[in-house]
């Protein structure tokens, strides 16, 4: 039976960009084990780990998980799943947009600058429409409500909650 032992290092670099350790590690498959208890790992943190050519390996962690008592021959320590690479998964921001009087604006947000454009083009064809100026008032009108309503925005996006202001 082979005992794993902590023979190398791994560093750990927090989602500030902050880089804590080195701390002894294991690198088995999918799991690394860093057997000191007060390490500072968390998901979303990646590990470091520098190969013999000098470049550091990137295991973005998915999930951390301690052991406060040991299980089998290892004492408290971290046990760690990671995604290879460091890449982290991909979360769209949350971004609040407020626009006052400004003119020729474009903001993009994956597709919403697609929303926002087919909305601003809806505005420009009914004011083209030969219909009273009153007509013309009252669709911008209802339009801007609808773009306005809490739910639309949160589902179509906060920059389309901005289109008729």
């Amino acid at each position: 039976m082979s005992i794993l032992v902590a023979n190398e290092e791994a560093r750990v670099e927090k989602r500030n960009e902050d880089i804590v350790g080195p701390y002894k590690a294991r690198f088995a498959g999918d799991t690394i084990i860093i057997d000191d208890p007060r390490a500072d790992v968390e998901e979303g943190d990646t590990i470091l780990r520098q190969l013999p050519n000098g470049r550091d390996e990137r295991c973005y962690v998915t999930e951390a998980t301690f052991y406060n008592r040991g299980i089998g021959n290892f004492g408290p320590h971290y046990q760690i799943k990671f995604k290879k690479g460091g890449a982290k998964v991909e979360q769209k921001p949350v971004q609040n947009i407020h626009i006052n009087s400004a003119q020729s604006i474009q903001i993009g947000d994956y597709n919403t600058q697609n929303i926002v454009s087919s909305f601003d083009a809806l505005v420009k064809k009914i004011d083209s429409l030969s219909a009273p100026i009153q007509e013309k008032e009252e669709a911008k009108s209802l339009l801007s409500n609808f773009l306005s309503h809490p739910l639309v925005v949160s589902v179509l996006g906060a920059a389309v909650g901005t289109l008729g202001s």
